[in-house]
């Protein structure tokens, strides 16, 4: 199998240069009662016979429904991945930085219709930093879209350019 021991888990994910609340949502435990949208629990199918996809060695983080989110550590940093157990070999490269994963969660809690305040609030409990500035991105982005694969797209490019920002600095 291609995903790190379920015993070594977590000391893997201490190594990293993980945020405390990454790691604190890894372990099963919420920065914010309203994260518990981003996840439904620690990783179990990878761990129960889920196949995990060719590649550098997952560690998982946590499932998400029939998702697994995990990282992989690549010669030029990080990779956080999200593949579907039943199409493991489709997977997904989230973010290259912690802040592009926060960038696409972000995203999603927004399309959850949180309120602006609990948003700002999770963004601090979290130390999401970028959060004004994708807002204010998505405000600006949003009305061109018009359906079709736009969001997809300001999505990839804005998680892009929060991955650059945060390699950079």
């Amino acid at each position: 199998m291609n995903v790190v021991a379920e015993s070594e888990r977590l000391a893997r994910l201490r190594a990293l240069p993980l945020s405390p609340a990454l790691r604190a949502m890894a372990e099963g435990r919420l920065p914010h009662p309203q994260l518990w949208r981003c996840q439904t629990g620690t990783p179990f199918y990878v761990y129960r016979g889920a196949e995990v996809p060719a590649g550098p060695v997952l560690i998982p983080l946590w499932d998400w429904n029939d998702w697994v989110l995990g990282v992989r550590e690549r010669p030029d940093g990080l990779e956080f991945v999200r593949f579907d157990i039943e199409m493991p070999e489709e997977v997904e490269c989230l973010a290259r930085t912690e802040a592009g994963l926060w960038a696409r969660l972000f995203d999603a809690l927004y399309e959850d219709d949180l309120e602006l305040e609990e948003l700002e609030a999770i963004a601090r409990a979290v130390d999401y930093r970028y959060w004004p500035l994708q807002l204010q991105s998505r405000e600006a982005a949003e009305p061109h879209w018009g359906g079709g694969s736009a969001h997809s797209h300001w999505l990839q490019a804005w998680t892009a350019a929060i991955d650059a920002r945060a390699g950079a600095e």
